[in-house]
């Protein structure tokens, strides 16, 4: 390696000397000049180049932006609001489903009960002495019945009657038509009312009571008497058999027994 210009200099202007040691010192001194100056050069630069970069990495840590959390937050918020969809439509579904499994039994129960009910209804309706009776409560809603007889054709019902403070008689038919019989005399008429007045068991509630359980059986004729002091019903029924029944009805409690 030749030295640089500078050192060559330095080795011309001491070439006038004869001491070859103080050529070689003049060299020496001249390499470790340019050494020291390159070192001096090298760590200023290495200094300016340490500076520069903590300030890059100063400003470069300054302007970088926060981590985003946007997607995080995104899908937090849909996480949630899918677990609360999800929550809302499993309660939605699972109180529909309630509300309508409810509702179905509720339905079926009143179907139930309103069949069962219509049942009964139809059983004691069938006899056609409750349409009469209906009939005549219709136009005399205050008055209360104290006798009612089939006639003998089986077409029309004689109802006998407390209507106000006097005993009227009527004819009811089949389909319901209501005609006072003025042509019927009855001398019984006070004790007649008296009984009414007396009894709680109505004409109607008699009737039922002397039917229940006796299918097949119509009504034939019902009176209010009062034979051995005790106030009941005389029923006379026609059965399913043909035959005839005849029982009392206590007009007080309405318990039923054999007329023998």
């Amino acid at each position: 390696m030749f030295p640089p210009p500078s050192i060559r200099q330095a080795l011309l202007i001491g070439a006038s000397s004869d001491s070859h040691d103080e050529l070689m010192l003049i060299w020496h001194t001249g390499a470790m000049m340019q050494k020291k100056v390159a070192q001096s050069t090298f760590t200023q630069t290495l200094a300016w180049t340490g500076t520069g970069a903590l300030a890059l990495a100063l400003l470069t840590g300054c302007s970088v932006a926060e981590p985003d959390n946007s997607d995080d937050t995104a899908t937090t918020a849909t996480s949630g609001a899918a677990a609360e969809t999800s929550e809302a439509t499993g309660d939605s579904t699972d109180g529909a489903s309630g509300d309508q499994s409810a509702s179905a039994s509720a339905s079926a129960t009143d179907a139930s009960t309103s069949t069962s009910a219509e049942t009964t209804a139809a059983v004691a309706g069938d006899d056609p002495v409750f349409a009469a009776i209906d009939a005549f409560l219709a136009e005399h809603d205050d008055a209360l019945i104290v006798e009612i007889d089939l006639d003998d054709n089986d077409t029309r019902y004689d109802i006998e009657a407390v209507v106000g403070d006097q005993i009227l008689d009527f004819d009811v038919t089949l389909d319901g038509e209501v005609r006072e019989d003025t042509d019927d005399d009855d001398d019984d008429d006070q004790d007649d009312i008296r009984r009414a007045q007396e009894a709680d068991i109505t004409a109607e509630e008699a009737a039922r009571a002397a039917l229940d359980g006796r299918d097949g059986s119509t009504i034939d004729s019902l009176s209010l008497d009062d034979d051995d002091n005790a106030l009941h019903w005389e029923v006379e029924l026609d059965n399913a058999q043909g035959g005839d029944d005849d029982l009392h009805v206590d007009a007080m409690t309405g318990a039923v027994t054999t007329d023998n």
